[in-house]
């Protein structure tokens, strides 16, 4: 049984608490001084958790753009530095395997498009108000970790992947923590929204290119027996290396 926890999970762990304060500051604010949380009114200082939630979301999705970020496998794996190719890998399996993966992909930007859509609509039909918006914005940016510590409702019941270090939409995220902004036009929700898109894009055009890259079946360093970031550590379902 491992017994050390590695310098990854210690890190994804700090982030959680971070993000946690994140989200504390943002909900406090929402409950107490709703009117600091309106992004479409015009800048006063007073207004600084918003500035608060806008640098920490942008900068959470910029690093997945650099290649020298410290995080997870299951993002930095678009990168050829963390490909590390299985000897004499089916590629007849693979395309099984990008076959299932995009099948399970679909269902979650329907349902993930379908939900942000609502919120949409109750925004526009004032239900909801931009404080509310910021608020599940800053919800989804906490959520994020949670999938990767904790539990992930999208393997568990729509992609059936092994863990996230396997992850056919690990850098989903970034749009989907953005989603709930972006049918509010202003630079505030479209700048989050737009780096989302575009953290999505670059990955989504590597595993069009690069499918092998994302494939425990042709990539070492995604298998249990290679990896060194136990990220599954405290996640439900529990690995069998942490029973």
């Amino acid at each position: 049984m491992i017994t050390s926890v590695s310098p990854v999970t210690r890190r994804y762990v700090r982030e959680f608490f971070l993000r946690l304060a994140v989200f504390g500051l943002v909900l406090l604010t929402r409950v107490f001084a709703p009117e600091r949380l309106t992004f479409t009114a015009p800048f006063q200082w007073s207004r600084w958790p918003l500035a608060v939630l806008w640098v920490a979301v942008f900068v959470s999705m910029a690093a997945q753009l650099d290649p020298n970020s410290r995080l997870t496998a299951g993002c930095m794996k678009q990168y050829p530095a963390r490909f590390d190719p299985v000897p004499g890998y089916d590629p007849a399996a693979l395309k099984l395997a990008v076959r299932r993966q995009n099948r399970g992909a679909v269902k979650v930007a329907l349902v993930w498009l379908a939900v942000n859509l609502v919120i949409g609509a109750l925004y526009h039909r004032k239900v909801l108000s931009a404080a509310d918006l910021i608020a599940l914005c800053a919800l989804a940016y906490l959520c994020d970790l949670v999938c990767v510590l904790f539990f992930c409702p999208f393997q568990t019941f729509l992609m059936g992947n092994r863990c996230c270090v396997s992850c056919r939409i690990f850098a989903w995220g970034s749009w989907m923590m953005a989603a709930p902004l972006m049918c509010v036009p202003h630079w505030y929700s479209w700048s989050l929204f737009g780096m989302g898109l575009a953290v999505l894009a670059v990955w989504e055009r590597r595993y069009a290119r690069y499918p092998e890259r994302f494939w425990e079946g042709s990539n070492r360093l995604l298998q249990c027996a290679h990896c060194q970031e136990q990220l599954c550590r405290y996640k439900f379902p529990r690995s069998p290396k942490f029973r």
